[in-house]
């Protein structure tokens, strides 16, 4: 019998396929954002720049390096209308689901408490999650803004709080050691990293960036985590 009440699930490149469907159209439209705000350099230079740096780096910081790195008389702008082209996508009105994700949530909601936690635009965030159909899957859904700073560990604490569990009950399933994998050993809970997508690669950047578990694939989620 499983150990864990609750599992908290990420959405991009753990339960959707961000990197693969949605990442280079909006990689494209944020670098010609940036060209259109001045930034000296071509369009191929800047994608590549972002694709070489997206592993190590949020999406913030990868902008400002290239900003940094190229030059423009509008920084702020560039940096600005890049991020609001990546994070706001064109997101098509059905999207599919990462290959057995779908067979391992309908397994799991009969014995644990499921959770769907996610950062970013709060809108495009919602639409994904329309364009998927899954709400109805999930007890609960987070839907953190992380440009006012907002992180994962709130609603770790919030599903440990109002579940009434002990923290390592919980298990947190992501793609990025810093995101649900930090914000999950922060507050007690067990860490499942997806390996998978453009942040494959990411560096351990603190203790807490280290997972319980690591899988590539859905298949694997139930045996290696002992659900």
């Amino acid at each position: 019998m499983s150990k864990y009440k609750s599992i908290a699930f990420d959405l991009d490149d753990t339960l959707l396929d961000t990197s693969g469907i949605l990442v280079p159209a909006a990689a494209r439209r944020s670098c010609e954002a940036m060209l259109a705000a001045g930034l000296r350099c071509d369009l191929e230079t800047c994608l590549q720049m972002r694709h070489e740096l997206a592993s190590q780096y949020s999406h913030t910081e990868i902008f400002t390096k290239i900003v940094d790195r190229f030059g423009t008389n509008q920084k702020g702008k560039a940096i600005h209308d890049a991020l609001e082209r990546f994070y706001n996508p064109e997101i098509p009105e059905k999207l599919p689901m990462m290959p057995g994700s779908l067979e391992n949530i309908q397994k799991l909601r009969e014995s644990h408490n499921l959770f769907l936690v996610t950062m970013g635009s709060p809108e495009a965030q919602a639409q994904k999650i329309r364009s998927l159909g899954i709400a109805p899957l999930f007890k609960k859904i987070y839907i953190l803004n992380g440009f006012i700073g907002e992180k994962k560990e709130s609603a770790f604490l919030d599903i440990i709080q109002s579940e009434g569990h002990k923290p390592q009950e919980l298990l947190s399933i992501g793609n990025r050691l810093s995101s649900e994998i930090r914000d999950g050993k922060r507050i007690g809970a067990d860490t499942c990293y997806f390996a998978y997508g453009e942040h494959v690669g990411e560096i351990p950047q603190y203790p807490e960036d280290h997972p319980d578990f690591t899988i590539t694939q859905h298949q694997d989620l139930i045996p290696t985590c002992g659900l």
